[in-house]
Order: structure tokens, then sequence, then C-alpha cells
């Protein structure tokens, strides 16, 4: 009897404590998943001062330096192209622009969680101010780097097909009606928004748009994160 006892005490242990845990696991995710969404209504727009904040240090002493001074900041497009060239903030938002509603969301974003928002956001595609540089037809990655250290890529195709904005403006209200320069925190001057991409690849605070003719590994992913980052596709690179 003593035997038997142990062993169902061990077989409880063992085998059924850990199923019982996992299925509880599962029936939060399930939860989670069943709770109301952290996007706001169709049509609705997540507020600058809602959006969920990620970066590797902190708003860049530059960025604060070129808010009090804005006519100092120059954009820089180089590389693997035949006419290089810097312009302005002024000089980047008296060219053609246009305005793209986007999902943003951080990869590590949990079931349910808040590190998501729909914004509305208003810039230069990235496709004319490479077509403006003349990128040559071997490139293969355009890389953003910022004035924080970070750095991230995109494919030259990705840009074809779904027209990265170099952004200077973003929605202030949740209607979408109220467009305003970005945020220190979202990356005040300019910043990318990359459309069906994970949310690292949307670079805040960039000052160096660089073109390559080799695949470019990022601050993300040269830790094993994935380097094509298609939105809720890919997650890392194994």
């Amino acid at each position: 009897m003593i035997k038997r006892r142990a062993f169902i005490s061990f077989l409880i242990a063992t085998v059924l404590t850990p199923l019982i845990s996992k299925a509880a696991s599962i029936l939060d995710i399930f939860r989670a998943g069943k709770k109301k969404s952290p996007l706001p209504p169709e049509g609705k727009f997540t507020p600058v001062k809602s959006l969920y904040i990620v970066d590797i240090k902190g708003v860049p002493k530059a960025a604060k330096k070129i808010k009090k001074s804005p006519e100092k900041f120059r954009l820089k497009i180089y590389g693997n192209v035949e006419e290089p060239f810097e312009i302005s903030l002024d000089e980047l938002k008296k060219m053609p622009y246009e305005i793209k509603d986007v999902i943003l969301e951080c990869v590590s974003n949990p079931p349910g969680g808040n590190q998501i928002g729909r914004i509305r956001v208003k810039g230069v595609r990235l496709s004319y101010l490479l077509e403006k540089a003349k990128m040559k037809k071997d490139s293969v990655d355009v890389v953003f780097k910022c004035l924080d250290g970070y750095h991230t890529s995109v494919e030259v195709d990705y840009v074809k097909e779904f027209e990265p904005l170099v952004v200077y403006e973003i929605n202030h209200d949740e209607d979408g009606k109220v467009l305003g320069e970005l945020t220190l925190d979202h990356g005040y001057p300019v910043r990318i928004i990359c459309p069906e991409k994970w949310g690292y690849k949307s670079a805040k605070w960039v000052n160096k748009i660089k073109v390559v003719k080799y695949d470019y590994k990022g601050y993300w992913e040269s830790q094993g994160w994935s380097d094509r980052a298609r939105y809720k596709v890919d997650y890392f690179d194994l």
C-alpha cells in the first residue's frame, strides 16, 4: 500500500502537475488573445503620446540639440550610389510626400500586449531619395544609421514593393487628422517607417541612409533576430 501511494505521489509530481501547468499556460495565452485588442477601433489611431517606446539608449543628446536648432540637421544618402547627397529637414519637407496608415508592433510584444499601435505618418518615399541618388543596380540592402548608434537595414526589393517612408510627421490625435512633427521619443527629426515589418526595422533618429551591395546585419539582426523581419512571419534567424 505504501509503495502504491508513493508511486501515485510520484506520478502526480512528475507527470500530472507539469501537464496541468502547461495546460494553464496555454489557457492564459488563449485568454490573452481574447482580450480587447490594444489597437484602437478600425478607422482610429494611436496618438503619438500613447504609442509604445522601445530604443537602445533613450533619446540621444544629438536629437535634443537638433530640436533646438533644426536648421543644423542633415540627412545623408550615400554608399553604392552615383550621386550621394545631403539634405536639410526643410528640404526634405519640400519634397513630394505621402501619407500612410501603418501598424507598428514590437517583435517581443506578448499576446494582448500594448507594444503595438496604428499610426498615420507623413514623409518622403525612400525610393524617391534613392532614385535621386541614382542607386546602382547591384545594390542589395539599404542601411539606416541613427543618432543613438542604432542601425538596421531593409532589402532593395522590399523598398520597391512596400515603399517605406522617411517620416517627419505623425498623428497626434486618435482621428488621424492632426499630423505634427515627430516627438523626441519617436525619432525626431526623422525616422523610417517600414510597412509589413516588425518595429525594429522602423529606425528612429535616422541621419544616414547608406546603400550597400551585400546583406547587412543590423543591431538586433546580428544578435539573432530576423534580418528579413516580415510582420507576424519572421522572428529569429537560426
